[in-house]
């Protein structure tokens, strides 16, 4: 936690390590993005079929950063959600002066005990073998994520 983070009053720990009572809630977009990582989930995207995938985001921990974005078809997670969270943000400015903005989203949709869940796609990423999931992520020409988590969380 950086001095900002106690300074502002925020928690050590994220929301979603106490909850267990989550609600998914429908996004879609028009920015594809690519869930990065899948090498490491290597068996788990190789055992889905090609073709439509629901993908479901989850705020969890990934090594020191405690608030990264899990990719999660079925329950098994397949992935991460690449943020500019590492590249950017210092520790200093630890969540004062920028924080990637779908971090922040998925912070404010955890809060309130919302998953989002997008459409995806399982294809064949040029290698023969080797396969990624892409997602329809709101983008440029959607609604501003805080827009959308507002939407989510009012219904």
């Amino acid at each position: 936690m950086a001095i900002w983070d106690r300074f502002l009053g925020r928690s050590e720990l994220p929301a979603h390590r106490d909850r267990h009572d989550y609600r998914l809630g429908d996004v879609s977009g028009t920015w594809t993005r690519t869930i990065v990582g899948s090498s490491a989930y290597k068996d788990a995207v190789d055992a889905l079929p090609l073709g439509p995938v629901q993908v479901v985001l989850r705020l969890q921990d990934r090594g020191s950063d405690t608030h990264a974005v899990a990719a999660y078809v079925a329950d098994q997670q397949v992935g991460w959600l690449a943020t500019q969270r590492s590249l950017i943000e210092s520790r200093l400015a630890s969540g004062f002066l920028w924080r990637d903005p779908a971090v922040t989203w998925m912070t404010q949709l955890d809060s309130a005990g919302i998953r989002p869940r997008l459409q995806g796609a399982v294809r064949i990423a040029g290698d023969p073998g080797k396969r990624l999931i892409n997602i329809e992520f709101p983008g440029r020409n959607d609604p501003r994520l805080s827009t959308i988590a507002k939407q989510l969380i009012n219904l």
